[in-house]
């Protein structure tokens, strides 16, 4: 009789790593897409200024809301990263 000291992996082990891996991926896909929002932003306010003209106010408050949260989010990828990196 052959004894295998280390335990065989369950289905819930890949389960759980594909659930935080759609996580993170979740996390960094909407923070990225905060980013462009923002960014398209400022830049529709900038040409609009650069122009004379006056920009909507949605196109002044998602940029003045989507690039912090956007940075917000990928810092927080970053630490999730860092930390995972840490403990495997």
């Amino acid at each position: 009789m052959s004894q295998n000291p280390s335990p065989v992996p369950g289905a819930n082990d890949d389960a759980g790593r594909s659930r935080t891996r759609h996580a993170r991926l979740a996390l960094l896909i909407a923070a990225v897409g905060f980013a462009v929002i923002g960014l398209l932003s400022l830049v529709v306010v900038l040409v609009s200024a650069w122009a004379g003209a006056e920009a909507w106010p949605g196109f002044v408050t998602a940029a003045y809301f989507f690039l912090p949260l956007g940075f917000l989010l990928m810092a927080a990828g970053v630490v999730v990263s860092v930390l995972r990196r840490g403990r495997g």
